[in-house]
């Protein structure tokens, strides 16, 4: 098995036994609750996980983001601007954001095509590409790579645990 193969099961998985089941049962005015008004809340985390999976995957592959291809931005209410994915933003823009749970499994049905489209098509010789950083300088392919499992287990995480302390429920699906 090669490690993008790797990458591409490790996501599905995470999606399918993570955030799939820490969505079951939340209406679309629990995506915007938190513990407190200095915490992101459900929605914001997610969409802030799928447009990082976004522009890395558009980086890897040098196709378009999802984000803009697809007219999500319209769907969220936010500029059509392909650097703008919750990095800094502060409690204010956070807040700004209304998603709904339609758009935010269909904003991360579609990055996820096309990250599953992008990882098939890689070979191991494409991971060790420099490709450029968004602060400057450079990364390996493979370098992004990293950097996406970790958003995603990390966010999902938080995504599940919220879900628990705000519903008293655990994630898990029974």
């Amino acid at each position: 098995m090669e490690a993008a193969e790797i990458v591409a099961n490790a996501l599905s998985l995470n999606q399918a036994g993570f955030i799939d089941n820490a969505l079951n049962g939340l209406s679309d005015a629990d995506l915007m609750k938190s513990p407190t008004d200095q915490c992101n809340p459900i929605g914001w985390t997610l969409w802030h996980q799928y447009r990082v999976e976004d522009r890395i995957i558009s980086g890897l592959s040098g196709a378009s983001q999802v984000w803009i291809e697809g007219k999500w931005h319209e769907k969220f209410g936010l500029p059509a601007n392909p650097d703008q994915a919750g990095m800094g933003d502060s409690m204010e823009q956070v807040m700004a954001l209304k998603p709904t749970i339609a758009n935010l499994k269909g904003y991360g049905a579609a990055v996820r095509e096309k990250t599953l489209g992008c990882l098939k098509s890689l070979k191991p010789a494409d991971l060790d590409r420099d490709l450029p950083a968004p602060g400057g300088g450079t990364k390996k392919a493979g370098d992004f790579l990293g950097i996406l499992m970790l958003d995603h287990f990390h966010h999902s995480g938080q995504v599940c645990y919220l879900r628990g302390y705000l519903t008293g429920k655990g994630w898990f699906a029974r």
